[in-house]
């Protein structure tokens, strides 16, 4: 990595360290919870081969027992594949002192297979790969392997009841990229995006962040709200290899329906400008575990991106026997969701018939009652045809912790 990093991420652990050692003993009583959550993150794929790990979340009360603070959460996923290729990912949701301070982010290392759609709200790439016995693949991607660190911190400070303010740090450094396939060569025009499309290199920007939060739990919220605004700018004093501005906004409402049920909405925006080029990993994404399931990662990328999701969730939660049975049942529920999203080169491309969308629905398992955190079994179909390549739609099946949002 380029020393001109190390100066960043040394002052911004050095503020996580102050803030950790704001006083927090005015209440001295501590709280009963769960320490930790984890189960085998086991999987098969034709490019993973057998997938062996862990994912879990682990708790933290740094309030002392002040209820008003909610409890510390730092989730975990670490895999190893039999096709030497390594997952670990850590985000982190951390409270202290009654709530005036919260330490929010990311850290990754991935050495993975992934795609590139090249740009655009079609996927509509065409990109041929030959293998070593000379059989041809038609694709709208293609596929690459590479190594990826990721290290994003925020630290936030109360400024007014649920109002935060605070600065945050995004760097990733992307090396080692290698397509997968040893012979490959375009159809298309769209498909030169990918040729031209910068990938490799390192990104590093400083922001700011407010959020406004009244959620009741944050890993699954009943009800409340969620608005946060991101403002991050990228450029080469602090060792980006790339000079660009980046803005999102996600604001998300939790309805309290019916007895434990919710009703989970959300609006999601986002846009970068720069008179020069945006690594893939920075454009305007579309798709993955947590943002519009039912699309690969990366299916829909470009400069500017809107989005909506919406969920219903119904669990089984209350006790209304005591019957074995319903010891079981009780912890089961059941979502269903639809979401959809376009993005455009320029504002003005954005139309409201161009949304790509995606329906699915899934199983929960509550996990831990007082935190709500369930195990998240879903599968999603992406509505929008062609998505696949050849007239064809993509679909995906995810198994977590945690909620998508």
């Amino acid at each position: 990595m380029k020393q001109r990093l190390l100066p960043v991420v040394v002052i911004l652990l050095s503020l996580s360290l102050r803030v950790l050692s704001q006083d927090t003993t005015a209440v001295p009583k501590k709280r009963e919870f769960k320490k930790l959550d984890i189960f085998p993150a086991i999987s098969y794929s034709p490019e993973t081969k057998l997938t062996l790990g862990a994912i879990g979340i682990k708790y933290f009360d740094f309030s002392k027992g002040d209820a008003t603070t909610p409890i510390s959460n730092l989730e975990f996923l670490g895999v190893y594949t039999l096709n030497k290729q390594i997952i670990f990912e850590s985000r982190w949701e951390l409270f202290f002192t009654q709530s005036k301070w919260r330490s929010r982010g990311e850290l990754f290392f991935n050495r993975y297979p992934d795609r590139n759609y090249g740009m655009g709200n079609t996927a509509s790439a065409r990109v041929v790969e030959v293998d070593k016995d000379g059989e041809r693949d038609t694709l709208n991607y293609l596929n690459f392997n590479s190594d990826r660190i990721k290290f994003s911190p925020v630290i936030l400070r109360q400024v007014l009841p649920h109002f935060f303010m605070g600065i945050q740090y995004d760097m990733e450094y992307l090396f080692n990229l290698k397509a997968i396939a040893p012979e490959y060569y375009f159809l298309n025009s769209e498909a030169e995006y990918i040729k031209e499309m910068p990938v490799e290199g390192t990104r590093s920007g400083l922001g700011i962040q407010m959020l406004y939060d009244t959620r009741d739990f944050i890993m699954n919220p009943l009800k409340g709200s969620l608005f946060e605004i991101n403002a991050i700018n990228y450029a080469h004093y602090l060792g980006s290899d790339f000079k660009f501005t980046s803005f999102s906004a996600d604001i998300r409402q939790y309805i309290n329906t019916f007895k434990n049920h919710t009703l989970a909405l959300r609006g999601y925006a986002s846009r970068q400008w720069t008179n020069d080029q945006v690594p893939m990993r920075a454009l305007s994404r579309v798709g993955g575990h947590k943002f519009i399931r039912g699309y690969f990662k990366g299916t829909y990328q470009d400069y500017n991106l809107a989005a909506f999701e919406m969920e219903y969730r119904l669990p089984f939660w209350p006790e209304n026997t005591d019957s074995h049975l319903w010891q079981v049942w009780k912890r089961i529920g059941f979502v269903g969701f639809l979401s959809g999203a376009q993005v455009a080169h320029d504002l003005s491309g954005f139309k409201a018939d161009q949304f790509n969308l995606a329906a699915g629905g899934g199983l929960r398992i509550l996990f831990n009652p007082k935190t709500r955190v369930n195990i998240r079994i879903d599968y999603a179909v992406g509505l929008a045809e062609g998505s696949a390549g050849d007239g064809k739609r993509q679909s995906g099946f995810y198994f977590y912790l945690g909620e998508a949002f």
